[in-house]
């Protein structure tokens, strides 16, 4: 039956989205008697869709523990950059002939609408405004598997904290690529549009990069105190 899901498709689907979202930190455990109690399912679904979830590499299986929620290490970050650099050029590249006038003008009022998010120091509202913008030009390469594979991506690097939270340099440099983006789109210049958005996607690689090792070092930080406050208990 058409749009029939099964108790396996909307637990995957569910704790995806969940995950993707940051409900979950990096390597809490999924108790599968807890799921299934949750979706008043038996435990072979939880399975199926524990098993989708680790193909995706958002679930891990540790012995002794059972299901955790993975984390990305640096390597990972930089290897999902390198992908989303490329595909997310050559969407712009793909989107140019696409963007009618209309489309055009949806993106300059995101660039004026994420300008007053900026003089209001609305973090959130900018990063919405981000997505609305790429996501904008991305839907018009025409091509729904490059689109999907785009998003995917995106949304695992999004597991890390906002880039743009209480950073209003990173913040104002993103508006003014956005707008150099804009300008080589209005312009029908796929080449200038392509390379403008490679070199937006790369910086905020080694954003979101600078963001992970700052969290790594915070946990070793984290653990050395907890181990000097075990000695002094002693």
């Amino acid at each position: 039956m058409k749009g029939y899901r099964t108790k396996k498709d909307i637990i995957y689907e569910t704790l995806k989205k969940e995950i993707y979202e940051g409900f979950y930190e990096f390597n809490e455990k999924l108790v599968i008697t807890h799921i299934a109690k949750r979706f008043s399912s038996s435990e072979i679904p939880v399975r199926e869709a524990y098993n989708q979830l680790k193909s995706d590499g958002l679930i891990e299986f540790k012995p002794h523990i059972g299901a955790v929620v993975s984390s990305l290490s640096k390597e990972d970050i930089k290897n999902i950059f390198e992908l989303r650099i490329e595909l997310e050029g050559l969407a712009t590249r793909l989107a140019v002939d696409h963007l009618n006038e209309s489309d055009l003008e949806e993106l300059h009022e995101i660039i004026g609408e994420s300008n007053n998010a900026i003089e209001q120091d609305n973090y959130s509202l900018y990063e919405q405004k981000n997505i609305e913008f790429h996501m904008k030009i991305y839907n018009k390469c025409k091509n729904p598997l490059l689109v999907k594979t785009i998003k995917d991506l995106w949304n695992n690097t999004n597991r890390y904290p906002s880039v743009f939270k209480s950073n209003m340099e990173h913040v104002k440099i993103s508006l003014q690529e956005h707008e150099d983006i804009y300008h080589a789109l209005v312009q029908k210049n796929s080449v200038i549009a392509e390379e403008k958005m490679l070199k937006h996607k790369a910086r905020a690689g080694r954003e979101i990069l600078r963001i992970a090792q700052k969290e790594f070092y915070e946990k070793i930080d984290e653990s050395k105190m907890k181990e000097i406050q075990n000695i002094q208990r002693l």
